[in-house]
């Protein structure tokens, strides 16, 4: 199993998506905050469940690229599972951990926002000016950041969901190889883990834009090396 070729695409379809939605919440964000500002405007409604828009759409993203792993993980392997579980667990994994994502990214904003109207009465910020400081929290490059970020963790769980189903019904173990992107600027936090067996549950995306992915081997076919890692763990 090896990194997803389209990769790019989907990163940059996500992105384009999480941006439009992002600017759209900043619109509505200024709109109930109103000229002045007063931060009791906004309800709490808006804080708890504003996301859920935003899911929506990027809910049927995860939904695919967690499949289209699977499926690829799948083909590569040439033994099939029980194909209706792992869809399942596709549309349940992306609807929880986008809720779980999407509401983090609320309750900074919320944070932010609470810092920044105080500071916009004390410096006699105009609406523009409140605006731009918040559009950090609604900005295309903290879309990119979770586009990249979101496309690795679900090719890499559907990967995961395949092999688990792989050894629940055929009794098949596989074992998963941290594999970094191969661009030549792995980080000091993925570079010590490239090519070695994951032992300690931990998968990518180990931080915010890593783009690794993980390979599986038949134990058979492991290295003297990573086979003493894999039986020690």
């Amino acid at each position: 199993m090896t990194e997803f070729a389209n990769r790019t695409e989907i990163e940059r379809k996500l992105a384009r998506v999480l941006s439009r939605d992002l600017r759209g919440e900043l619109d509505k964000l200024m709109g109930y905050l109103g000229d002045p500002p007063d931060l009791s405007r906004v309800p709490a409604e808006y804080w708890n469940n504003g996301w859920r828009g935003i899911q929506k759409d990027v809910e049927p993203i995860l939904v695919a690229t967690f499949i289209q792993q699977a499926e690829a993980a799948m083909n590569t392997v040439g033994v099939g599972v029980d194909w209706a579980l792992v869809n399942t667990h596709a549309v349940s994994w992306a609807r929880d951990h986008s809720a779980e994502v999407l509401q983090q990214l609320f309750n900074r904003t919320y944070e932010g926002v609470n810092t920044l109207v105080p500071e916009a009465y004390q410096q006699g910020w105009t609406m523009r000016e409140l605006e731009i400081a918040l559009e950090r929290y609604h900005s295309p490059v903290r879309a990119e950041l979770i586009a990249i970020t979101e496309t690795t963790r679900a090719a890499v769980e559907g990967e995961r969901a395949f092999v688990a189903q792989l050894e629940k019904d055929g009794g098949f173990q596989m074992v998963p190889i941290w594999v970094t992107d191969e661009d030549g600027r792995a980080c000091s936090i993925c570079k010590p883990r490239d090519r070695k067996p994951i032992t300690n549950g931990m998968f990518p995306p180990a931080h915010p834009r890593c783009r690794c992915y993980v390979d599986y081997e038949w134990p058979e076919t492991l290295t003297d090396k990573q086979g003493e890692m894999w039986r020690s763990r």
